[in-house]
């Protein structure tokens, strides 16, 4: 293993396009070991990493997180396994729902900030013993979330880990994993375009890069943890082969809905069943609700959850309402939002003295 030099590709794909980068070779199936002990060992995963990489704020929900609650809960889930949980913003919304749920999380330094509805849901500790404790009491999920954690794993352990987590999925089960995976998709497109072309000979032949972004050199640790960059073809292939299915027709649907809320790095998820016809069972009134349909319920749901408590006027809603952050939305999404912004100028006007 090395660090070198490099830049990032100047084919106009990347916003940071020609700049300079350095870059770890990992040459051999021990060196994305030595990686994961460097992460692990420094306590890399503590509550800075969530703040930074994942937007955490003390005692307000990530805003893509709703939105993820809500596409899961598209899929009628009633007992949802959150693999990567973080503090369970997503979970907990799921849990206000009335669904059963449950997390993981490799962070023990999170638990502190667990919210309080699902404290009792929430395990630290390996993902791949955790799920086989699980499975060993009985408990099975029909819905199992990933949402950017099978990147974390070294590449020799990802069949293992795949193998442990469907030990607690029931046999009608869906997944919905987030993965920045590269390359044009065929339902998602390209959201992470190749970066150096160092990986090029591994991407062309769909194969996981060698060459991973550094974060820090001394130890050497890769950017947001990341241990397997591979392209979108291979990670499909690496799931087919634990017999699950991907629904690309519920994905299409759920894009139509979600796309305009979601960062780009979300935007890279899949819908995968164990069983494709349950999971087409599952996912009908998806494919039968109009996309407008569903996003007509949106804003309805998340005034029910500021109402609830679920949700911040100040650190959620007012964020989102603002006119730079909608201005290129399409029209139904863009009308959404000013329904938002009415809402919320109505809150105000009440809550000043004499407001009516």
């Amino acid at each position: 293993m090395k660090v070198i030099d490099s830049r990032y590709l100047a084919d106009g794909k990347l916003f940071n396009h020609g700049q300079e980068a350095r870059l770890i070779h990992a040459e051999a199936p021990e060196d994305f070991e030595a990686l994961l002990s460097n992460i692990l060992d420094t306590g890399y995963y503590d509550q800075s990493y969530y703040r930074t990489h994942s937007g955490l704020r003390d005692a307000t929900k990530v805003n893509h997180f709703w939105f993820l609650s809500e596409l899961v809960r598209e899929l009628a889930p009633r007992s949802v396994l959150d693999l990567g949980c973080g503090r369970g913003d997503v979970i907990s919304l799921l849990h206000h729902k009335g669904v059963d749920v449950a997390g993981v999380d490799f962070s023990e330094d999170i638990r502190a900030s667990v919210w309080p509805n699902i404290r009792d849901a929430f395990f630290s500790g390996d993902m791949r013993e955790r799920c086989r404790t699980l499975a060993a009491e009985g408990r099975r999920f029909d819905t199992l979330c990933g949402f950017d954690i099978w990147e974390h794993l070294a590449p020799s352990a990802l069949h293992e880990y795949i193998a442990a987590v469907l030990e607690v999925a029931s046999p009608e089960a869906l997944c919905v994993f987030v993965i920045p995976a590269f390359g044009e998709d065929r339902v998602f497109g390209e959201q992470f375009p190749l970066e150096f072309e160092e990986n090029r000979p591994r991407f062309d032949a769909r194969e996981p890069f060698e060459y991973l972004l550094a974060e820090h050199t001394s130890p050497a640790i890769p950017a947001s943890g990341h241990l397997i960059w591979a392209h979108t073809d291979w990670w499909e292939r690496q799931f087919a082969q634990h017999g699950l299915h991907r629904l690309t027709d519920v994905e299409r649907r759920l894009h139509e809905v979600f796309d305009p809320f979601f960062p780009h790095s979300v935007k890279a998820f899949y819908v995968l069943a164990r069983d494709a016809r349950a999971g087409q069972a599952r996912a009908r009134e998806v494919l039968a609700r109009p996309s407008r349909v569903t996003r007509a319920r949106l804003l309805p749901r998340l005034l029910q959850d500021v109402r609830d408590g679920q949700m911040s006027l100040q650190g959620n809603v007012l964020p989102m309402v603002r006119q730079g952050a909608v201005e290129n939305l399409p029209p139904p999404v863009r009308q959404t939002y000013r329904q938002l912004r009415q809402w919320v100028r109505r809150l105000a006007t009440l809550a000043r003295p004499g407001g009516a």
